[in-house]
């Protein structure tokens, strides 16, 4: 339960962090978003082919039983 707690604060921490940094950010709004979408953008996709790795070891489990 601890361990649960002391992730949770440290990935508060993390996001207050980066959104301070977005806020002090010396580039524009426009270029900063641009940068947010595009990292967004990259994880989606690695998300996606996690998933897809995913499945394709369920499936491979399911077919040998």
């Amino acid at each position: 339960m601890n361990t649960g707690k002391s992730l949770l604060c440290f990935f508060a921490g993390v996001a207050a962090g980066a959104v301070a940094a977005l806020f002090m950010a010396p580039d524009s709004g426009a270029n900063t978003r641009a940068k947010i979408r595009q990292g967004a953008a990259g994880v989606a996709g690695r998300a996606k082919a996690k998933v897809a790795e995913g499945l394709d070891m369920i499936e491979e489990v399911l077919e040998e039983e």
